[in-house]
This record gives structure tokens, sequence and C-alpha cells, in this order.
């Protein structure tokens, strides 16, 4: 040990010597020229230590809200920006966040099977587990889904006026478990903040909820921000 901090410190000494006579850009070049292997390496180590750091600091936070979006090509549902706005909206404090996927794909029609699978796979496990409170999917997806989950009554978690002015919006489902009727468990998005001026047709978009949501008011709060409500007079 004491050999190897004998040779850094004569290595030290002859780089240091090399460099005083040098200009700075002349000892710019230098250092990019004979270092930037070492150069990179560092900012590597120092992008994944960042990262290490920012997971264990997020794994400590409470998650308020969990959304996953599937579908969207076009990104109109913007997670990494929606997570940030629906923050702010809460006024989450800093041991909260909001957790929102964009990264997931669901084809029907055999299409894309190993990314539907993973999807579909990760759509369920998070139900089975009551940890999600939303999907937004296409309409074909979102009818896919209702056929085999069960949804939450947006009757019961809507403040009544709210509801009451989300009725046009609101599409129902049969109850998969055959007891309750049909259930008013998803809302059209196309006139909600993210798609009305979008141009697509009613039913491209749909917000359906589990029956097993965890965290219903700042589900419910979600949904609001949705569909904001027109300033009054």
């Amino acid at each position: 040990m004491t050999g190897l901090m004998e040779r850094f410190r004569r290595w030290r000494a002859r780089e240091a010597e090399k460099l005083r006579g040098m200009t700075l850009p002349k000892k710019i070049g230098y250092v990019l020229t004979y270092y930037k292997g070492w150069l990179l390496g560092l900012l590597v180590l120092a992008l994944f230590t960042g990262y290490a750091v920012d997971v264990v600091v997020q794994n400590q936070k409470e998650t308020v809200l969990l959304g996953f979006f599937t579908n969207d090509q076009q990104d109109y549902f913007p997670a990494g920006r929606l997570q940030r706005d629906i923050a702010d909206y809460l006024e989450l404090g800093k041991d909260q966040r909001v957790i929102f996927d964009d990264d997931l794909y669901v084809d029907l029609h055999g299409e894309a099977v190993e990314y539907t699978a993973a999807s579909n796979g990760k759509i369920i496990a998070y139900i089975s587990t009551a940890s999600l409170d939303f999907v937004v999917t296409t309409g074909e997806v979102y009818r896919h889904f209702a056929q085999d989950v069960p949804l939450l009554d947006l009757s019961q978690l809507l403040p009544q006026d709210v509801y009451d002015r989300l009725a046009p919006h609101i599409a129902v489902s049969p109850d998969p478990a055959g007891e309750g009727g049909d259930v008013p468990g998803a809302i059209e998005l196309s006139q909600s903040r993210f798609l009305r001026e979008a141009g697509l047709p009613e039913g491209s978009y749909y917000l359906f909820v589990p029956y097993n949501a965890p965290h219903t008011q700042a589900l419910c709060d979600f949904i609001q921000y949705c569909f904001p409500a027109e300033p009054s007079g």
C-alpha cells in the first residue's frame, strides 16, 4: 500500500510539472487528450451514484397516487410532466410522490406480443396488489379489461356535484362478478384538458378505475384536475 501511494505521489508530481508551464487552453487540451477515459468513467460513476441515491430517496416517499397510461403514441399524457403538475396541484410534501407510467402498450390483435404481455402483466399485478389507482387507455383496451376487472363505482367516489357535471362522460360496464349490474367505473376523455384540442373522436381514450384503487382522495382530485370546472358567471 505504501509503495502504491509513493508511485501515485511521483505520478502527480510529474503531471503537475508538465501542466505548470502550459497556458490554460493547452492544459485543457492535455487533460482531454490523455485523461478522457478517466473523465468518462468519473461521469458514468457520478450519474450512476446520482441515480442510486434518487432511487433510495424516492422509495422512502409515500405514494399518494399511481396511474398507468397505455397506447399513447402521440404523447397526449406525458407522464413526467403530469407527475410534476399533479404533485403541485395536490400540494404534496417532500416525503410524498405521484407515480405515472406511460411506457405501456396493449395490442389485442396479435401484434407486439411480448410488449403486450409485459404491459398486461404489469397492470394485472398492480391491480392484484391493490396498488393501482387508474388506467388511461384506448376504448378497445378499456372494454377488454372491463370484462374481467371489477371497477369502482364513481358515483360513490366523486362528490355529487362533480359526478353530475361529469355524467355525460361517465361510461358504465357490466359487473364481471354479475352481482351489481352496470358499474359507472370509467370516464371518456375526449373533453378532458388533455384531449379537448386534439380533435380525436369520442371514445378514443378512457380512464378506468379498478375496484380496489387505494388512494381515493387523490384519485378524486386527479379526476377533477382532468375536467376543470368552467368559471361561473
